[in-house]
């Protein structure tokens, strides 16, 4: 990635919410009390997650200055607020004093992302949790784009259904007409996600077509993952959380007080990855989420990345990532330094309830 890319990533928020399913990290990471975790920020959600499992420390790391700022935020409030007012604060209550209570935390946030906030509450006023490119592409087709393929009553029907059955009838006799494959396939193309969704440098290793791949993931979700407990379609179809015992762990009262606890650290690092791992001290942590981070980058820059992980790990380390349009595993010059479950990978892709990933990679390193 060029000089340019990190540039344009580092200039905006790209996601105000982790896209990548937390069930699944957390059952492949299997994140031990008393482990450290090096986690790709992003939005901060899913790092914050592992305070459920009692990690002695989360370091979160991240490129991008804005999803740092937004990460920091979060954990701010969640130290500070109470549950109403971490949900006022993220948009997920009506609004009114959502600025009042960042100036609260302000004084609290480190410099950068106090500097930030100030010049862009605007997304406070708004919803914090719909201000990410991502999400703004999202609001785009629930309120664009979906009502010229369904009426209201028709997504309302189908977030109601209690089981798989039928939800497969439904599908198949109600939803999965003519327009919703001829618009969805539209709206998800390359063209259109790198103009409104994603970043074009997001892009730079996709070859051929995305948008037929996107439609059959979405089949899947609609068809084989129970809608009730799939927090990402809720939000994907009506913009809220119905049921915030099945949105993300930190916004529960569970998850609140496991991140107020105090038994885990979490750490904020504004650094390139490869750059991180090359200072880190060898056998330093036992769990990385690396997102989907090799998405953008190439097999040598994955490679490479790979090594200096294996010298920051454990024994017996866990790496995760997702593979979206990009096929990235454990290359063969490694495999005697990693063990590749793809057993266990492949079994939890098929319960992914964010359904936007092609792949899903488990690697523990051998040392």
């Amino acid at each position: 990635m060029s000089e340019a890319d990190l540039s344009i990533l580092d200039g905006r928020l790209n996601y105000a919410q982790c896209w990548e399913d937390i069930a699944m990290l957390r059952s492949a990471l299997a994140v031990k009390p008393g482990e450290r975790v090096l986690s790709i920020c992003s939005a901060g959600d899913n790092s914050f997650a592992f305070c459920l499992d009692k990690a002695a420390e989360v370091v979160c790391i991240d490129l991008s200055l804005p999803q740092l700022a937004l990460a920091e935020l979060k954990w701010l409030a969640l130290q500070e607020l109470r549950q109403s007012g971490l949900l006022t604060l993220l948009g997920l209550n009506p609004a009114g004093r959502r600025v009042f209570l960042y100036h609260q935390l302000r004084d609290g946030l480190g410099p950068m992302a106090r500097q930030w906030w100030d010049g862009n509450e605007s997304l406070i006023r708004e919803g914090v949790l719909e201000s990410g490119r991502f999400e703004q592409y999202l609001s785009l087709f629930r309120n664009r784009i979906l009502p010229l393929i369904h009426r209201r009553k028709t997504v309302d029907a189908l977030l109601d259904l209690e089981d798989l059955d039928a939800q497969r009838h439904f599908y198949n006799k109600r939803w999965n007409n003519f327009r919703w494959q001829s618009l969805f396939r539209i709206f998800f193309s390359k063209q259109i996600m790198a103009a409104r969704g994603r970043s074009p440098e997001q892009f730079a290793h996709v070859n051929g077509p995305v948008s037929a791949a996107i439609l059959d993931r979405t089949k899947h979700a609609l068809t084989e993952i129970p809608i009730k407990s799939n927090p990402y379609l809720n939000w994907i179809l009506t913009g809220h959380y119905p049921n915030l015992d099945q949105s993300h762990p930190y916004l529960t009262k569970a998850g609140i007080a496991a991140c107020k606890s105090g038994d885990t650290k979490v750490t904020f690092v504004y650094q390139n990855l490869a750059t991180y791992l090359e200072s880190a001290k060898p056998n330093s942590f036992s769990a990385f989420n690396y997102s989907n981070i090799f998405e953008y980058l190439s097999p040598e820059a994955h490679l490479h990345i790979l090594k200096l992980t294996h010298r920051a790990a454990k024994p017996g380390a866990r790496v995760a990532y997702w593979n979206l349009f990009v096929p990235r595993s454990c290359p063969l010059e490694l495999q005697d330094l990693y063990v590749c479950h793809r057993q266990k990978a492949s079994s939890l892709l098929t319960q992914d309830r964010a359904f936007f990933y092609g792949d899903f990679q488990l690697e523990e390193v051998v040392k």
